[in-house]
């Protein structure tokens, strides 16, 4: 349950509003989930459904979605910073608070329709650690609301995404925060991460060790070519592989002190590539196939400065799209190769 939640009569409802608690119609039908922000139709409807009385999140905002979005998601970064800082100064991970994060926030975000495309217009943080830890715990909780995950184990999916880089609070800052390339030493330092946020969970019964395998296993990969222990295929845990598909979402879409972020399409590609011998393709299959869904109508520019709508994606393992021009010309990014998207304008814009 969430906190700070009060039931309200239907003619009290405001848009903008968020749902705290299943809407149940008298058959057992379930008409809004937990996590929906109302706008003045759904409020209709629930008149029309004769609903009395809504479980709301309080303190509300009249907002539209996206700010909904923004605004529970800066909330919700400024408690993950606040409890990552506490694990740097005495080496022990807050498990009750980590917990209160996946099931009174992370878990709350997860269920706002369209977060995909919000995390993209997330403006850049300072503490990238911070930031990455919570879109890769959010991402994780969609794809495994996508792959059928519900109840603890969805929790726990989460928890693991929240926790996954937690041993990075090991490893010197002047390592984490080098704006250039590694050494091999320095490398060798940041491989260690999974080890030492393994072991800080080591003692603690609270966690499920499922949750401390995925955050040990997150950088295996299928082929055995992972780390830390060279895990391959039935040796890693699907909370990991959920995880590390996240993982490598999340960091290839941020901003970098060393890189811009990278075009959807291009991670996306990415993604596809290492489908047949490193990542889960069953996971695989079923991220890509509803990541198109914000790929889809997205407004792009091209490398040669033309801007551009996607209008069509060419098949599920093929991830060049159709672009119409500002001209109404189309152009098949799959077969005209010297053409790139370079970037989303709707992230721009928004951001």
């Amino acid at each position: 349950m969430f906190p700070n939640q009060h039931l309200l009569r239907v003619e009290e409802l405001k848009p903008g509003m968020v749902v705290s608690q299943p809407v149940i119609s008298d058959t057992g039908q379930v008409l809004l989930e937990r996590g929906i922000f109302l706008t003045e139709e759904l409020i209709e409807s629930l008149s029309n459904w004769r609903v009395i009385n809504v479980s709301i999140v309080l303190p509300y905002k009249n907002l539209s979605s996206q700010c909904g979005f923004f605004s529970i998601y800066k909330d919700t970064l400024e408690s993950v910073e606040k409890t990552f800082k506490k694990v740097r100064a005495f080496k022990e991970v807050p498990i009750a608070e980590c917990k209160e994060l996946v099931e009174n926030y992370i878990e709350l975000i997860i269920n706002i329709v369209g977060v995909i495309d919000d995390l993209h217009n997330v403006k850049s943080h300072n503490e990238y650690t911070f930031k990455h830890s919570l879109n890769v715990a959010i991402i994780a909780g969609i794809i495994g609301k996508w792959i059928g995950f519900t109840g603890q184990r969805l929790k726990d999916i989460i928890l693991a995404g929240l926790l996954h880089d937690i041993g990075k609070v090991l490893i010197p800052e002047d390592i984490l925060d080098k704006p250039g390339k590694l050494t091999p030493e320095e490398m060798a330092i940041i491989r260690t991460h999974p080890t030492h946020g393994y072991h800080l969970l080591d003692d603690c019964l609270e966690i499920a060790e499922e949750v401390k395998l995925g955050i040990l296993q997150h950088h295996e990969r299928e082929d055995g070519t992972g780390y830390p222990l060279g895990s391959s295929q039935g040796n890693i845990h699907i909370y990991a592989k959920i995880v590390a598909i996240a993982d490598i979402y999340d960091a290839m879409s941020t901003e970098r002190v060393y890189r811009k972020k990278i075009p959807p399409f291009t991670v996306v590609e990415n993604i596809l590539d290492q489908m047949y011998d490193k990542l889960d393709p069953h996971i695989c299959l079923v991220f890509l196939a509803h990541i198109r869904g914000f790929l889809l109508g997205s407004s792009v520019l091209l490398n040669d400065g033309s801007k551009a709508k996607v209008v069509l994606l060419n098949g599920l393992l093929r991830v060049r799209p159709v672009v119409q021009l500002e001209s109404g010309d189309l152009i098949d990014l799959d077969r005209e190769r010297k053409f790139e998207v370079v970037t989303v304008l709707d992230e721009v814009n928004a951001g």
